[in-house]
């Protein structure tokens, strides 16, 4: 496991490494993490990332796309989150998804906390199972903070065409809306998956 010192170091890179790109300066995002945005080509859709000058928006049919901070267009229709506070969040979640390294006991709802989920199965005889929904749901963050993961490194990779990012995006997004089930586990809303599930469904609570 990497050190504390270590991780802080990769964090304050990645911010550092934002900061630079030559028009953050200029277009800084102003919205939350989870906020929902209306754009005039795309309609409705909702905030799930950061790139270094704008944003990362899941629309209706599972389409995410970037858009410019400077994108005069954009217009809130539901304001969520902390735009500082969640783009540094997401520069840690990058660094801790990629060791592993997450904090579940604060996301995980108090009510849920020393509980078991049962396995019981539908034939007589059958041995059920039992585990502890810690257990359970350090398994769900995971494969959240790995999506999260891939979904920057793909927005920022140097030699996907754009088409092809949007594609790949798209399969993102629909995987967060079949994950969607499991957002009743969280404390808070922040942590919850948001996606559009499969056959066209909104995300869901």
């Amino acid at each position: 496991m990497a050190s504390v010192a270590t991780l802080i170091t990769k964090v304050w890179r990645k911010m550092i490494m934002n900061e630079q790109q030559p028009e953050s300066v200029s277009a800084v995002p102003t919205y939350g993490m989870g906020s929902l945005v209306d754009h005039p080509s795309f309609g409705t859709g909702r905030i799930t990332g950061y790139t270094s000058n704008g944003y990362v928006i899941a629309f209706k049919g599972g389409e995410s796309k970037q858009v410019s901070a400077s994108f005069q267009g954009l217009k809130p229709v539901e304001m969520a989150g902390n735009e500082s506070i969640d783009r540094i969040k997401q520069a840690v979640a990058e660094v801790l998804g990629d060791y592993g390294w997450v904090d579940m006991q604060l996301e995980l709802s108090p009510r849920w906390t020393g509980g078991t989920m049962e396995l019981i199965p539908g034939k007589d005889g059958v041995a059920g199972k039992s585990l502890p929904i810690e257990m359970f749901f350090k398994k769900i963050i995971g494969i959240r903070e790995k999506l999260r993961v891939l979904e920057q490194k793909i927005n920022n990779h140097p030699s996907l065409s754009s088409e092809e990012k949007l594609e790949l995006e798209g399969y993102i997004t629909r995987s967060y809306g079949s994950l969607t089930s499991f957002n009743v586990l969280f404390a808070d809303k922040a942590g919850q998956f948001k996606g559009v599930r499969e056959g066209g469904g909104s995300d869901g609570e």
